[in-house]
């Protein structure tokens, strides 16, 4: 693959330039973007960041001519030395795969469910796909060629979609939250060589997250968005270390990020997380237990793959217990078969004291333990309206009559922070933080004793991500609630968890009190993990997690 610039505009030009654009969309009143203008260089990095629902992604899609029919696009950019009009659909189009490729949100909308990884690279170029996939992250390329979508994780998904949008050798990439699914030690390694990619090869990125540290970590300038209008730009130093907008200072102050070592402190008090601990270990009540589990699966050459090995996690009432790893440890699968969704072949699910037989499951088990997704557009019916897919669990089991059920519904999404005119609307005119949002509001509707959060949090912005952080720890201590959290970011895991369980290739490698883990880990690769988060520039390098104070 060539990675020297080719047919580049002259480096002191810039590469791209647009200028007022706006965007509305019809049926909906007011406008979704009003009077975006930027300018990026070959070779810099632009991070957009906001609020979800703030235009981020809309912008993007406008500059991409990805919008739908029912948008009305005005403005205009000037690319490589060519102007466009943003609403010449046709123009824009001819722009897409050597121009300007796009790295989208959710990996599974991206990948062909009948195609292997192969075939989709193949489409695409015909550079080596090993090669590909290596720049995305993949340290053996060769065991994921054969795979299909459904075989791998959200986080390799993620990769295979960079590795196709870095096929055609664009020279502008637009990457929507294109690490969120990852682990930090891929994520950094994938920050890297795009900016790796971008000095060397002239390409611009636009960079679209909710990770303020991501953006400061890669990014050359910043844009922060609200309501569909910039709030203020400027360097990524600047607009981070001493921001001039109180929106961009709220953002800051809204990040999950751990605080320095205090060993007066941590010697004169004993955390709340060690007290739940010490309940459950002298007899308090285990909500569940998962002792033993392995599952497998068989390849289609007919050998067998262990997703996970004799693994054994407990979380009691009352504590949530934190499962992270890299993509493809077995996260996942082990959260899966723990609510029946796998089925494992060895070992025995425990839910408040009593053996669970999935193949035969009782009523209230489906109450008492809910599971929330990793992508919210999956776990969503498309044609249904958001209020009637969260008051569902009530339907199914029968609570209450149709005015309580709907009066529950509203509550639970009032609760997540979902603006009370998208109860209406179908999935597909949400943005992924509030699709997210409904889904943890449909998990919530039938007070169950366990949740299981898969990588629930990671599509939300950080003003919105520390509100659910928060309503996750109220619930936990309102209603006793077991919380099985599973997430890459080890600030969120820090902030929340009482307990840390670390997982490797579908083993269990390491496990501890959340201070004890985070302050001295024992495992090199736990010591990777944490090395290897972002972290704002006054974040201090230690990792103990704050005791009492909010996100």
């Amino acid at each position: 693959m060539n990675l020297h610039p080719q047919n580049q505009c002259r480096a002191d030009h810039p590469l791209i330039s647009v200028q007022g654009v706006g965007v509305a969309f019809a049926g909906q009143r007011g406008s979704a973007l009003r009077g975006i203008a930027f300018d990026l260089m070959p070779g810099e990095i632009l991070g957009i960041v906001g609020e979800s629902g703030s235009g981020k992604s809309v912008m993007c899609r406008a500059i991409a001519g990805l919008l739908p029919p029912s948008a009305g696009v005005e403005g205009q950019m000037n690319f490589e030395g060519r102007t466009y009009r943003l609403s010449d659909q046709k123009a824009l189009a001819g722009l897409r795969g050597h121009g300007i490729a796009m790295i989208f949100q959710d990996p599974m909308s991206a990948l062909d469910p009948l195609m292997s990884v192969r075939r989709h690279l193949a489409l695409r170029t015909p550079a080596d796909p090993a090669l590909l996939l290596t720049m995305a992250g993949f340290s053996d390329p060769g065991k994921v060629l054969g795979s299909y979508p459904h075989q791998m994780s959200g986080g390799q998904c993620q990769r295979v979609a960079i590795a196709c949008a870095l096929a055609r050798e664009p020279r502008l990439l637009i990457a929507d939250e294109p690490t969120t699914a990852l682990d930090v030690t891929v994520q950094a390694g994938i920050l890297k060589r795009l900016k790796a990619i971008a000095e060397e090869r002239g390409m611009a990125i636009i960079f679209i997250t909710h990770d303020l540290a991501v953006a400061y970590q890669v990014c050359n300038q910043i844009v922060v968005m609200r309501n569909g209008a910039v709030v203020e730009t400027g360097s990524a130093n600047t607009v981070l270390t001493e921001p001039r907008a109180d929106y961009t200072r709220h953002l800051i102050a809204s990040m999950p990020r751990p605080r320095s070592n205090a060993p007066e402190l941590t010697q004169q008090i004993t955390p709340s997380s060690v007290l739940r601990t010490i309940a459950t270990s002298n007899g308090g009540h285990l909500a569940l237990r998962l002792d033993n589990i392995s599952v497998a699966y068989k390849k289609p050459d007919g050998s067998r793959f262990d997703a996970v090995r004799n693994v054994s996690v407990d979380v009691g009432e009352g504590e949530i217990v934190g499962l992270v790893g890299e993509s493809g440890s077995g996260k996942s699968t082990l959260a899966k078969a723990a609510v029946g969704l796998v089925t494992p072949t060895a070992g025995r699910i425990c839910l408040n004291g009593r053996v669970v037989d999935w193949s035969r499951p009782e009523p209230s088990w489906r109450r008492e333990i809910q599971y929330i997704f990793q992508d919210p557009r999956g776990a969503l019916d498309p044609l249904g309206r958001i209020i009637h897919q969260v008051r569902q669990p009530l339907d199914i089991h029968r609570l209450g009559d149709k005015s309580e059920r709907e009066g529950v519904a509203r509550a639970r999404l009032l609760e997540t922070h979902l603006d009370d005119t998208l109860f209406g609307r179908k999935p597909a005119s949400l943005s992924g933080g509030q699709r997210q949002r409904a889904t943890i509001a449909r998990a919530l509707t039938v007070r169950p004793r366990v949740l299981i959060c898969d990588e629930s949090v990671s599509a939300l912005d950080v003003s919105i991500q520390a509100k659910i952080l928060d309503l996750l720890l109220d619930l936990r201590d309102k209603y006793a609630l077991a919380i099985l959290f599973i997430s890459h970011d080890l600030s969120v895991i820090q902030h929340i968890c009482d307990r840390v369980v670390v997982m490797r290739h579908g083993t269990l490698i390491e496990e501890g009190q959340t201070f004890e883990l985070f302050r001295n880990p024992t495992e090199s690769y736990t010591r990777d993990l944490i090395a290897a988060l972002p972290r704002l520039p006054d974040a201090p390098p230690s990792h103990l997690p704050e005791q009492e104070a909010a996100v």
